[in-house]
């Protein structure tokens, strides 16, 4: 997957004015067209590889995934300037695997919860919230996520966990969660 590299920015309350001028400064202008093979994309003339964006924010009341589906033809000195730039505001940025993305799901106590699944170019696994599928879900994660430190906002499996501690250590952390929200203050 030469030809497609993916970068994930995530963090708690992320400076998304800056994000925002930063991608129409640095990124914009090589936006292509959505491509018909995801896994063996077309470049545009110049660029060495298409780079894809998604912003992650753990506070749910910010917007997040705004540049997930565009694909931006650039070389690798553009990235560099682009993460040069990005390295400056709050945020962790890593690349991830364009192939190892999707979705991880746990059912706890009959209640689904959803979550982002990456996979960053050194084998470690990271989870995020995903909001929207089931409103008790929602609720339970919506009251939890603020009583949780930053870091615990998000899930970091390390490369040499098996499937069933993966799950495990996601059934974990969305326990937690579900029980800081049940605390009160």
């Amino acid at each position: 997957m030469k030809n497609r590299k993916f970068l994930v920015t995530f963090g708690h309350n992320l400076d998304h004015s800056n994000l925002d001028y930063l991608v129409s400064d640095r990124l914009s202008r090589y936006k292509g067209w959505i491509q018909k093979d995801y896994f063996d994309p077309v470049l545009h003339k110049g660029a060495a590889f298409i780079l894809n964006y998604q912003i992650i924010d753990t506070n749910v009341a910010r917007v997040s995934q705004r540049y997930y589906l565009d694909d931006y033809h650039i070389t690798e000195a553009q990235l560099q300037g682009f993460l040069y730039s990005l390295n400056k505001l709050k945020g962790t940025h890593v690349l991830c695997n364009p192939r190892k993305q999707g979705h991880h799901w746990t059912i706890i106590n009959e209640i689904e919860y959803s979550c982002y699944a990456y996979q960053t170019l050194d084998g470690r696994d990271l989870r995020f919230l995903e909001y929207n599928n089931d409103t008790r879900a929602d609720a339970d994660m919506k009251k939890g996520i603020p009583r949780v430190s930053e870091h615990r906002h998000y899930l970091t499996i390390p490369s040499d966990c098996d499937q069933e501690e993966k799950d495990r250590r996601l059934t974990d952390w969305i326990t937690e969660i579900i029980e800081a929200g049940r605390q009160q203050n």
